[in-house]
């Protein structure tokens, strides 16, 4: 069974061995995803383009505001997609999917393809962008992303209107290279004026390329006076820009004592000006971002709600990614330590103010879709109904219950979502997760026939490994569910990689786990460990219902269990011998037996030899460690199950995994499948008491072992077993009583079989200096 890492001084682990606690710096160990908690599906391009899948709470705010903005069909143009990309690039995720362009990069491969006129001589990459200021001997950002950006945008459509090989196109590429030599200071280079001939538009653009030259240059009264006249020139494609770049301009003014006073009053006068001018909507959100650095805004509540204003307004265009990094920035320090999506939250985290994201419909959106408060439904559902947004219906479905969401019209709404909405697969999800939850499986299951089966999940690996949760909780039969309890990970990483973070410290281990196919999610495996009888398992085991990686590992836990409840194994190794190679003749040794005490005396060999049974399912990557071999991690055999925790690791894990990791079937965690029926139920509890009653895998098989070798004394298998108690002692899971049996064995061992080759391999005898028992009662009173 994987381990569980609590990322805190002390880390951890939870494994089938049961060992609880390692020091920090414990290694990392490979889990498996099955839906994105942190972000969309990969490539995002998708998801900017509003194909959002179902949305989890969890996503990092930055894809929230991309949702609100297609949910409430604001959308995203295309700068405004491409400043979605290049926001994720600045966030150092864009080697996820490559998205985001480096712009500098691009210009020059552009360029170079251009033989005529030749490329200037300097090419690197690492050229060409930063300028000195000789009065504080220091260099600055002078030839921004942007302006490659713009160049060759422009550049692709004047080659696209002029032709290729047009003198005209000539010109401006000899110019704009003229532009670029002024980027990391030194001699000014300038344009010369276009030829009265050229077409308006080359000429409006060759007085753009001549300002943008001064100003790279240092020139910025010139650049200032001739900004401000291509500004009011309403043809010149460039008079919008323009504007902004006047107080650009008169931002760097303002580090001139001798124009500071002047810059700074211009500056403000300006920028309102462009506030106030609907026509210039495009550089809004640039200008607003511009002057705030300007120090123009001191209140921060004033400055989170004009972003959110901004964020939820069309039009951004280049000013969209810098928006999206100030917002995401700035709603982390207002919510500080009460936001529920951290990733390492405090102790004591504070109750958050809702107050502080009422006066936004972007900010309270976010707020309550992140909320795990269900007092944030009945707000969610009057800013539906005020509002008729799809983005408040989902807020409200989150939050909802089946009798509240029929109650107040919200499952109703739900359903008439339209296919083509973004809104579409969420609102899909929470619809068929709230049938469920009323009772209503059979529906529930036609539909999610038909979605399971369309193109729209085409793509969306985490929407449908969701869906197959739902499908899984609404089996009519025990054959039904395990068809869809394995799932196909999305990804395999490392429990430490909290962002979900592709290739996160990938290696081998990880490449090969990928290719292990599908596995149980633990929303399976609490079925199948807590509610499904040992009959049912037993039929998993034999059948050819589960995939063959899954085969195997059911043959070994109906073994285990069926063995600790006193049941007929026959079947079961019957199984084994003709499947499993490494297993048969140890289970075909149990079919020899004539005894019950024989066959449980080959039952325990055979278990003991398989440090990795145990009579549960672990989900996701159940062990990294072959099955015969001892995990150095003490992932070994199987803990007492009277602990007040899930077998499956992955369920205990308090604070990362367990709040992110299928976050939305947390409310679906009462669905139980039909197949789960009062008798099948009854039955289960029974027998897992039954379990809780007898002690870890070293008392339980050790005390078969000493109690045939007492009798049995002339077997010749005896000290094989007896050692293998003592190793499993030594790398197992310690109960309170587990030093005695491991004593007895090596006792037993060494007096009666000293010149045995086991014995000369058991040289020592380890006392548990670790009780799980008393590891829980710490936990749960720490004060004590």
């Amino acid at each position: 069974m994987s381990r569980s890492i609590g990322l805190a001084i002390a880390i951890t682990l939870v494994g089938a061995s049961g060992w609880w606690f390692a020091k920090a710096c414990a290694p990392d160990f490979l889990t498996a995803v099955f839906s994105y908690a942190r972000h969309p599906d990969l490539p995002r391009s998708a998801f900017i383009d509003g194909r959002l899948g179902v949305l989890q709470p969890s996503f990092a705010r930055s894809y929230l505001v991309i949702a609100y903005r297609h949910l409430n069909g604001i959308g995203l143009n295309q700068r405004e997609r491409e400043q979605a990309r290049d926001y994720y690039k600045d966030r150092a995720t864009g080697a996820w999917d490559h998205s985001g362009t480096d712009w500098v990069a691009q210009w020059h491969e552009v360029r170079s393809r251009i033989q005529s006129p030749p490329a200037p001589r300097t090419m690197l990459i690492t050229e060409g962008q930063l300028g000195y200021n000789s009065e504080t001997h220091s260099f600055f950002l002078n030839c921004a992303e942007d302006a490659f950006r713009s160049a060759i945008h422009a550049l692709d459509a004047r080659r696209r209107q002029f032709g290729a090989s047009s003198p005209v196109f000539y010109s401006w590429i000899a110019a704009q290279d003229t532009v670029f030599e002024n980027c990391q200071g030194g001699r000014a280079a300038i344009p010369s004026e276009a030829v009265s001939s050229f077409p308006a538009l080359l000429r409006f653009d060759r007085d753009y390329q001549i300002a943008a030259a001064h100003f790279y240059a240092g020139h910025y009264q010139t650049a200032l006076e001739l900004f401000r006249r291509i500004s009011h020139q309403a043809a010149s494609p460039w008079s919008a820009i323009s504007r902004y770049l006047v107080v650009r301009t008169l931002l760097r003014l303002m580090n001139d004592e001798r124009t500071a006073e002047t810059a700074e009053s211009q500056l403000n006068s300006e920028a309102q000006s462009i506030f106030a001018d609907s026509k210039l909507t495009s550089i809004h959100g640039m200008t607003w971002n511009l002057v705030w650095r300007a120090g123009i805004r001191e209140k921060d509540q004033d400055y989170f709600r004009d972003l959110a204003r901004l964020l939820s307004s069309t039009g951004q265009d280049n000013g969209f990614r810098e928006e999206l990094w100030n917002y995401t920035d700035m709603y982390d320090g207002v919510i500080g330590d009460a936001d529920p999506n951290a990733v390492f939250r405090p102790e004591k985290p504070a109750s958050p103010d809702p107050s502080r994201f009422r006066d936004s419909d972007l900010n309270d959106w976010i707020f309550c879709f992140q909320s795990r408060d269900a007092s944030t439904y009945s707000h969610s559902v009057a800013r539906w109904k005020q509002t008729r947004s799809p983005a408040w219906l989902l807020a409200a479905l989150w939050h909802a219950s089946a009798a509240s969401a029929a109650k107040d019209g919200v499952l109703e709404a739900a359903d008439a979502v339209p296919e083509t909405s973004p809104a579409y697969l969420t609102a899909r999800f929470h619809l068929f997760r709230l049938q469920e939850q009323a009772g209503n499986k059979a529906a529930a299951r036609n539909w999610l026939a038909t979605l399971l089966a369309s193109s729209l999940l085409n793509d969306l690996p985490s929407s449908v490994n969701l869906f197959r949760a739902l499908r899984m909780l609404a089996a009519p039969t025990f054959e039904d569910f395990l068809h869809f309890a394995p799932r196909k990970p999305v990804m395999i990483t490392f429990q430490t990689d909290v962002g979900e973070t592709p290739d996160f410290y990938y290696n081998g281990s990880a490449r090969k786990a990928q290719k292990t196919g599908v596995m149980f999610d633990h929303d399976a495996t609490r079925v199948l460990n807590r509610k499904t009888p040992f009959r049912l398992l037993k039929r998993a085991a034999l059948g050819d219902y589960l995939p063959a990686e899954l085969q195997s590992e059911a043959l070994v836990i109906a073994f285990t269990r069926g063995l600790m409840l006193g049941e007929n194994l026959a079947e079961i190794a019957k199984k084994m011998t003709d499947t499993q190679p490494d297993l048969a003749p140890l289970a075909n040794a149990y079919l020899l037996e004539r005894t019950d005490e024989g066959r449980r005396f080959a039952a325990a060999i055979l278990l003991l030899q398989r440090p990795d049974a145990r009579p549960y399912f672990a989900s996701g990557i159940s062990r990294q460690t072959l099955p015969t071999k001892i995990d150095n991690y003490r992932d070994n055999w199987w803990c007492p199950m009277d602990i007040q925790i899930e077998p499956d690791s992955r369920a205990n894990q308090e604070d990362w995994f367990s709040r992110t990791s299928n976050l939305l079937l947390s409310s679906a965690s009462d669905v139980a499948p039909d197949f789960v029926a009062a008798n099948s139920s009854g039955e289960a509890n029974t027998e897992f008491k039954k379990l809780g009653a007898l002690s870890a895998a070293t008392d339980f098989l050790g005390a078969i072992v000493v109690q045939y070798a007492d009798s049995h004394r002339d077997d010749s298998r005896v000290p094989e077993a007896l050692h293998n108690v003592v190793r499993s002692g030594r790398f197992g899971c310690a109960d309170v009583n587990t030093w005695k049996t491991t004593q007895a064995a090596f006792r037993m061992l060494h007096l009666r079989y000293p010149r045995s080759e086991w014995t000369k391999r058991t040289p020592t005898w380890f006392k548990n200096d670790f009780d799980i028992r008393q590891e829980m009662k710490y936990r749960q009173n720490p004060g004590n």
